[in-house]
């Protein structure tokens, strides 16, 4: 299948499954300049980081204890420094808070806060409101 477009008053034909990868990044594109306008943690890399792996520890383990810090440091390619630094400033912002763990007091876990989950929700909510608008989302 083709879809014409015009761009700069020709008309092109693009294939389907091309169209629809670039909407794709489109709307991705469009994502990622709302997390820099409305989300500041989402705007460094170490922030990005972090959140995104603070969220599927969120998701995956919600009965679970969360890692240990040193375990969440275990696989990224970021300087321990500038990960301990981004993970100061999100306890001064009240997104997590590093406590001792109940089965090893020598290390801590991090445990997103109600305000970590409201900002992640938010985030969900706007992501869904994006691919929306090009895309039918039926989930499994």
């Amino acid at each position: 299948m083709f879809i014409c477009s015009e761009q700069g008053g020709q008309l092109e034909t693009i294939e389907k499954s091309h169209y629809e990868a670039w909407s794709l990044v489109v709307s991705l594109a469009e994502l990622h300049q709302w997390e820099l306008e409305n989300h500041p943690l989402l705007g460094t890399l170490t922030g990005r980081h972090l959140y995104y792996r603070l969220a599927q520890e969120s998701v995956n383990s919600k009965c679970e204890l969360p890692r240990a810090i040193k375990d969440v440091f275990g696989s990224m390619q970021y300087t321990e420094k500038a990960l301990r630094t981004r993970i100061r400033q999100m306890e001064r912002e009240g997104l997590i808070e590093a406590v001792t763990r109940p089965d090893d007091a020598r290390s801590k876990q991090l445990v997103p806060t109600e305000k970590f989950t409201q900002l992640m929700t938010l985030h969900a909510e706007q992501v869904r409101k994006i691919v929306d608008k090009q895309f039918l989302l039926i989930e499994k």
